[in-house]
């Protein structure tokens, strides 16, 4: 992970909680008034999910007014007109009876052993709305870069240019797909559909089914629960992931060094700057998807809901990685070949952090103005990342020493997709009547198909070299979620119903109740968000990176004090994910259904490596080497290299542009 980069983003919200530091941890905020607000007089346990008003005694509780029991010098009324959108008004009940009224003791250590009414009340302005956010991100690059390199000196033995035929493997990479979809439950398939509408019907699905069945899944089977930590391919651990260098994947390219400012030497034309050699990289590809979502929008001083909570968190990872190489080298010296077909890293890290906010609530009693924003029906909150890298690079590369240092790179293709999504809303107070649906997700997947065959004839010294690496791919998921929020709900009381009540009525004049238990601030204003629905706080990534790098090179050296190499693979796939979602900051959370939660991890590594390598003296050489291999013998008879330039047949260039298959 690097300082700076995707895997630090904490640093992004430390400034949203210390926004809410004030609200939830300064107990001195509200400490006025020494009196106790009354406490319900009728104040029971309620099992229902719902309040029901059945008579008109439970109808007179003194939990808010009518606007016109008051005095003039009361507090101003706030109405808001009419809407059209918006379900009428409802008359507010008859006013209560009057108030008992206490003498308090002269005793002080029995001076509060019974409420005192006190006269605060709330004026509380309504707003038709509240800011949904619906946001969809899809990034996808599509490449094909299939190069064709040949050349007049490598032809087949009746005089025909040697031109590799294209690679069919279709097949082999649809297999791969599948395989990488089979490795994922299918009750899973349905939530990464890569949309917002797609993310809501799924998890109101899979919701439903949870609360009627006890199970999120379609097939029945249990919800989970993943370890927190980080976990790397299935164990935990804090250990670095190991990483192929370039010079393990291309030994002859030079060690950088130091820059200096002194010229230590003077180059002229008739002096080669990299001696003779024929080397050829075609792959060292890289794809990468980065996406980060930090969202605050319910990061609140409290939360109220009416309905049932559900909570889903999963991390899906999977690599699929064919790397079946075919490696022919023929010797004709005293040189030692070297042919590298491993090296693969294949990962997956994943970590699930939680936070827990122990902040006790205080203040909402004591705001004098309520600020509410009321949406009728549902509420989405729904933020969906999709990035997708599509790269086809398999080269046909033909290529012969000339005495001079010819060098191809018909590799080396980039594609990255980088996404950030931050959100931020400033209520107090989220109150939902119905159910809350809080769902973070991050599926990613690497699918790699990079099986290269190379043939080499090699002439040389034993002070010379020629190397082939075909292996050294590196595949790697990251992904982490990270949840600031409380411990967990409490049961609503008959306060709350009854707040939740008053907000359907529209009632512009409550009374405080310390049985709220809620959160303020200090700025006299309190604001809230009611949705009388369902409230849906959805955050999905999806990552998938398909390559095809089958190469196919074909090479000779005919001179000694040469280098000769080919690098093949180096392939980088990275899929990094991090979703940072802030739940309520304190432990004023109340819930009047029942709480479902879980938590699901997969991680899959599939690699199928199997590599043929043969090396050999030139006694028996591949067809397309023959002709090449007994002309460079007569040359060396006659004490003549033939340096004639490489002319490449445009014919021979390969111009099909297809789609990847997907």
């Amino acid at each position: 992970m690097t300082s700076g980069g995707f895997t630090e983003t904490i640093w992004h919200f430390a400034g949203y909680l210390r926004t809410f530091e004030d609200v939830v941890r300064e107990q001195d905020a509200y400490s006025g008034d020494p009196q106790r607000i009354v406490s319900d007089e009728h104040s029971g346990s309620h099992s229902d999910r719902a309040p029901r008003f059945t008579d008109e005694e439970q109808l007179s509780r003194p939990v808010f007014f009518r606007p016109d029991s008051f005095p003039e010098t009361a507090p101003p009324i706030h109405k808001l007109a009419a809407s059209p959108f918006s379900p009428p008004i409802k008359a507010p009940p008859p006013a209560p009876p009057p108030l008992k009224h206490f003498e308090p003791s002269e005793n002080p250590e029995t001076a509060f052993g019974y409420s005192i009414r006190s006269e605060r009340l709330i004026t509380v302005q309504y707003q038709d709305g509240g800011i949904e956010t619906l946001i969809n991100i899809h990034q996808t690059n599509h490449q094909n870069d299939r190069d064709l390199l040949t050349s007049d000196d490598i032809r087949y033995s009746d005089g025909s240019l040697v031109v590799p035929p294209e690679l069919d493997l279709s097949e082999t990479f649809t297999a791969m797909i599948r395989s990488a979809e089979e490795a994922v439950p299918a009750p899973l398939h349905e939530i990464s559909g890569g949309n917002t509408q797609s993310a809501i019907e799924s998890f109101t699905a899979r919701d439903d089914r949870w609360s009627e069945t006890g199970s999120p899944n379609s097939d029945g089977s249990p919800a989970q629960h993943a370890p927190e930590g980080r976990i790397v391919d299935g164990v935990a651990s804090s250990a670095e992931l190991p990483a192929p260098t370039i010079v393990e994947i291309a030994p002859w390219r030079p060690v950088e060094e130091a820059p200096s400012h002194e010229i230590t030497k003077t180059l002229t034309s008739a002096e080669p700057t990299g001696g003779v050699a024929v080397v050829v990289e075609t792959g060292l590809n890289t794809q990468v998807n980065a996406a980060v979502i930090v969202d605050a929008n319910e990061a609140t001083g409290s939360m109220i809901v009416g309905g049932d909570s559900y909570f889903s968190r999963g991390i899906v990872q999977i690599n699929v990685l064919t790397d079946s190489d075919h490696v022919d080298i023929a010797i004709d010296g005293a040189l030692t070949a070297s042919a590298l077909t491993a090296g693969n890293e294949v990962h997956n890290v994943a970590e699930f952090i939680t936070h827990v906010m122990t902040g006790s609530p205080n203040g909402a009693a004591a705001t004098p103005l309520w600020s509410i924003d009321i949406m009728s029906g549902s509420f989405y909150d729904v933020k969906t990342i999709v990035q997708f890298n599509d790269l086809n690079d398999s080269d046909r590369i033909v290529q012969a020493e000339q005495g001079t240092y010819f060098d191809v790179k018909s590799g080396g293709n980039e594609q990255f997709n980088l996404a950030k999504v931050y959100g931020l809303d400033s209520y107090d107070i989220i109150i939902i009547g119905g159910d809350y649906h809080r769902a973070d997700w991050i599926f990613q997947y690497n699918i790699v198909l990079d099986s290269d065959s190379a043939k080499l004839y090699a002439t040389g010294s034993a002070a010379d070299s020629a190397e082939v690496t075909a292996g050294f791919n590196q595949l790697t998921n990251i992904a982490d979620i990270t949840t600031y929020d409380s411990a967990g709900f409490k049961p609503m009381l008959p306060a709350h119903w009854n707040l939740l009540e008053a907000l359907d009525n529209r009632y512009t004049i409550l009374t405080a109740n310390p049985d709220w238990d809620l959160n303020g601030n200090r700025s006299g204003t309190l604001q809230v968000l009611y949705v009388s629905g369902d409230y849906y706080d959805v955050n999905v990534i999806t990552q998938v990176n398909m390559l095809v790098d089958a190469d196919q090179v074909i090479q000779a050296n005919g001179h000694e004090g040469a280098t000769q190499g080919a690098a093949l693979g180096g392939n980088t796939a990275l899929n990094e994910a991090h979703i940072v979602d802030p739940g309520t900051l304190s432990d004023s959370k109340y819930l009047g259904g029942e709480a479902y939660e879980e938590s699901v991890l997969i991680q899959v590594n599939m690699i199928t490596d199997s590599d043929t390598v043969t090396i050999h003296d030139t006694s028996t050489l591949v067809p397309e080497l023959v002709a090449f291999a007994h002309e460079a013998q007569a040359q060396y008879e006659q004490g003549c290299i033939d340096t004639r330039p490489v002319f490449v047949d445009p014919a021979q260039h390969d111009h099909l542009m297809s789609n990847m298959l997907s």
